[in-house]
């Protein structure tokens, strides 16, 4: 049951996102969304969602870029770009607590406390829950992992220095061609 339930909350709460969050245009120098499928980016979180803060949400050139600090530690950025294939360029950084962050560790946890932010972001925790599935795959730079069809996840780019970044982005994929 738990599974069918997580099936059905990925499947629409993915799909959900893409209307809380629309995509920008292609390409990234486009100014007009105004032929865009989805049409303008806009804000995904709010600031009166308990653990957010600092929330700010600017509409540039060809993107939405939204920045907020999750649960008083996690600065969040979140790029939303794309006209006809939504993709979402999230990038978490903290207080580095070591020098050998465990990535795919970190990647299912920063998804999973989104997750924790409300019904409307659910399908952050199924994202979670697939990406614990799959935890053996999930490497910076590494191959993209499908979430179901037409939807990938990628770590792109993970590092340490003072504090830890995380770069991860989900995107449509086109249709198989059979």
């Amino acid at each position: 049951m738990k599974r069918t339930l997580a099936g059905i909350i990925f499947s629409f709460g993915l799909w959900a996102l893409a209307g809380l969050g629309s995509c920008a245009s292609d390409p990234p120098q486009r100014e007009s969304f105004e032929d865009c499928l989805y049409g303008a980016p806009e804000p995904i979180f709010d600031a009166s969602l308990r653990g957010v803060s600092e929330h700010q949400f600017e509409l540039q050139p060809g993107k939405g870029v939204e920045r907020f600090v999750l649960n008083q530690s996690i600065v969040v950025q979140i790029e939303q770009t794309g006209c006809d294939q939504i993709r979402q360029e999230f990038t978490f950084s903290w207080a580095a607590a070591n020098r050998q962050e465990d990535w795919a560790l970190q990647a299912i946890q920063k998804y999973r406390e989104l997750g924790e932010l409300g019904a409307p972001y659910l399908s952050f925790s199924a994202i979670s829950e697939v990406l614990q599935a799959r935890q053996e795959q999930l490497r910076p730079r590494g191959q993209a992992i499908s979430l179901q069809p037409g939807l990938a996840f990628r770590i792109t780019e993970a590092e340490t220095g003072q504090r830890s970044k995380l770069v991860t982005v989900l995107y449509e994929t086109a249709p198989e061609e059979e």
